[in-house]
């Protein structure tokens, strides 16, 4: 699960959680709390009576989803999507299917919470007869997810620093007496763990099963240049400030800051880490087989070429990775040329490890 608003970007583990209670109230209110923001302006608990709820991490998405989702399925179908940017964490899903007042239909999601979830029965499995897994790139049909776009972390790096020998994989971005500078990893540790791991070689290799401490071992080495991000714009501003020198970020905002830059910061895609975004549908879902009829629609390879457009993301499709226009391509993490750098997730590992990790990678950053 990826977000492109800088302050929505909490992980699907860490325990946010958004009871009914207060989504009847924002919505009453008529007004967003904090970076919440509702497009909804009736109250939640009846927007699926009206339409498909469909919850994301925040507003620049649900306008963007309008233009390559939302627009054509409501013409097609005479059903809204109703956007909610309130943050579908794993936490917030729980709590609303334990409540038994599911106000969402559809979330975004990471690979390794519809795993959890859909152990722990609060997702409902997906309609692979309406949806169809065959448009989805392995390994992203989840029994209860569907894949629908995909982003990768990567190693971004300022050119000014490098001049003369850019790094090109994790070994550098570890060879801080090479390379020198201070580091940036994602506070909830994706990417990280398999950057730590990748780094005892040139080129990328396969880094599951992670070994938990070593990547922390590692990690704890550069604790001396490491700096942890939370959002893309904390990033984003480390790397203006001149704090850091690299960083492994999410995909679409190094696309950002390498058009933003001019070129001063640029990003390899030898070593990153794809992931997908998937559509889980809450236990409950006040729309029923809708969702699926909305996951279905937004499989168009058109559609998701949009979304690629508008976001950076990439597609999950493969016909859309096929017809992608060639001016997108080199933001696409799926394009053959830049997927064959990469390796793709292991979301069943995630699944099984998440707390562990966490619990691990919060000790090390407490550690003196």
């Amino acid at each position: 699960m990826w977000s492109p608003d800088a302050d929505l970007a909490f992980p699907a583990g860490c325990l946010r959680p958004r009871p009914p209670e207060w989504l009847v109230a924002t919505a009453l209110a008529g007004r967003a709390s904090g970076h919440c923001r509702c497009w909804i302006s009736t109250a939640i608990v009846s927007c699926c009576r009206q339409g498909i709820g469909l919850c994301d991490l925040g507003w620049r998405r649900d306008q963007e989803s309008t233009r390559a989702f939302g627009k054509s399925y409501e013409t097609a179908t005479g059903t809204s999507i109703l956007f909610d940017g309130t943050g579908p964490t794993e936490g917030a899903i729980r709590t609303l299917v334990d409540s038994g007042d599911v106000t969402w239909d559809i979330c975004d999601a990471d690979g390794f919470t519809a795993l959890r979830l859909g152990a722990t029965g609060h997702l409902s499995a997906i309609d692979y007869k309406t949806v169809d897994p065959a448009k989805i790139m392995p390994p992203f049909a989840f029994t209860h997810g569907a894949g629908g776009y995909a982003y990768s972390y990567v190693l971004a790096f300022d050119t000014e620093r490098f001049a003369g020998r850019p790094p090109l994989s994790w070994k550098d971005f570890f060879d801080t007496r090479s390379f020198p500078g201070g580091r940036a990893v994602y506070r909830w540790m994706n990417g990280a763990f398999e950057a730590a791991m990748m780094a005892g070689s040139d080129k990328p290799t396969n880094p599951y099963p992670i070994d938990i401490n070593l990547a922390v071992n590692r990690l704890y080495k550069l604790k001396p240049q490491l700096q942890t991000w939370e959002s893309g714009q904390q990033v984003q501003q480390m790397f203006v400030d001149k704090t850091i020198s690299m960083a492994c970020i999410w995909h679409t905002r190094a696309v950002a800051l390498a058009k933003e830059s001019e070129g001063k910061i640029a990003f390899t895609w030898a070593g990153g880490v794809l992931h997908p975004g998937v559509w889980v549908v809450p236990k409950g879902n006040p729309g029923g087989i809708d969702a699926f009829k909305l996951i279905g629609h937004m499989q168009d390879p058109a559609r998701q070429i949009e979304f690629t457009n508008l976001q950076r993301v990439g597609p999950v499709n493969p016909a859309a990775t096929a017809a992608m226009p060639k001016a997108l391509r080199d933001y696409d993490p799926t394009q053959p040329e830049n997927l064959a750098q990469q390796v793709i997730v292991d979301s069943q590992w995630w699944a099984d490890n998440f707390d562990k990790a966490r619990a691990e990678f919060a000790d090390m950053l407490q550690r003196s």
